[in-house]
């Protein structure tokens, strides 16, 4: 059989139950602080075994904030990821800019190895597991982008990985020899695959957020060439993100955000000059036209993306656009 041991409070007074907990909590995972607004009513109970080299068991805790901070990580050498799989109430995690509120039917990982903060929400009844992070290796290279993340019922791969879960909870103590090897192999290598679905999900939804948002940017520039005031700021706000992830989206195409604007100007002027319909229109009212406030940087930046000054341009009937052209379409 399985190597299994059970602990409770009850052999404790109410009124101290919490205290003596929160002194002995790093015993059953890692150093963390523990607050609870209601004490004297504090329970908990716990009881694990290990599976072919994996811990597991169930757990119960009612309302608790738990936070580990880098001085808890910097007096720890663990490793171990920590699954929990909710079976009542519910906990709020927070970790690597990601937070969750998982319930029943969910399940989400915890990287001892980095700052995080639980707060359990409604008393909570859970199965846990704890897992090496080798054991994830090579399968997994993201692993920070799976924490403090729901794994619920719309992930196949979840799915089955939490109805095995539950199910395995029913007879693990029944389960030696070979054979918990087997279900230990088994049950790392689901976690991997419904950790690797998240991932590669999350990648592609936020992929397609930010060619949608890429799109909608230059759609709004070349709405506003004409507007000598077009800044970076301001395609920020129109879009609702930050000036930052505004330089992300023109840096990850290849150019930044200013030489875009600049070359899509250009390629305006550089049109216009070759209409024989704008053939009585000056030089300098072109630029103008097009957002342009110096006649001197219009003249030098044309030159310097086209080769020839615009009059010159406009005399030889020059091509639209030139080889060495480097802006995004």
């Amino acid at each position: 059989m399985s190597m299994a041991s059970s602990f409770d409070l009850e052999h404790i007074s109410a009124r101290k139950r919490f205290s003596y907990w929160r002194d002995m909590a790093a015993e059953f995972y890692v150093p963390v602080s523990v607050e609870s607004d209601t004490p004297d009513t504090f329970r908990f109970w716990h009881n694990s075994r290990s599976l072919g080299g994996i811990w597991m068991g169930t757990s119960m805790l009612t309302q608790l904030k738990v936070g580990r901070t880098r001085a808890h990580i910097s007096r720890s050498d663990s490793d171990a990821i920590k699954v929990v799989l909710p079976l009542s109430g519910a906990v709020g995690i927070r970790q690597n800019k990601q937070e969750a509120l998982v319930r029943p039917g969910q399940f989400f990982l915890v990287d001892p190895s980095r700052p995080y903060e639980e707060e359990i929400v409604e008393d909570l009844t859970f199965i846990w597991l704890q897992l090496s992070r080798e054991s994830f290796n090579p399968t997994v290279s993201n692993l920070e982008k799976a924490t403090a993340t729901g794994f619920g019922q719309e992930h196949p791969c979840a799915r089955v990985t939490t109805d095995y879960l539950l199910s395995l909870s029913h007879v693990w103590d029944n389960i030696e020899g070979p054979n918990a090897e087997h279900v230990a192999s088994h049950i790392t290598n689901m976690l991997a695959v419904a950790i690797c679905e998240r991932i590669d999900s999350s990648d592609t939804r936020r992929t397609d957020l930010r060619s949608a948002q890429f799109e909608r940017a230059k759609t709004y520039v070349a709405e506003h060439l004409k507007d000598p005031a077009l800044g970076l700021e301001e395609l920020a706000t129109v879009l609702g993100v930050s000036p930052g992830t505004v330089r992300e989206l023109f840096g990850q195409s290849g150019v930044q955000f200013a030489r875009y604007v600049m070359e899509q100007r250009l390629g305006r002027c550089a049109r216009d000059l070759l209409s024989p319909g704008l053939a009585s229109r000056s030089v300098s009212d072109i630029a103008m036209s097009w957002g342009f406030r110096d006649d001197a940087r219009f003249s030098r930046a044309f030159e310097d993306t086209f080769g020839v000054a615009p009059r010159e341009y406009r005399a030889t009937g020059g091509t639209d656009v030139p080889s060495t052209w480097t802006s995004v379409s």
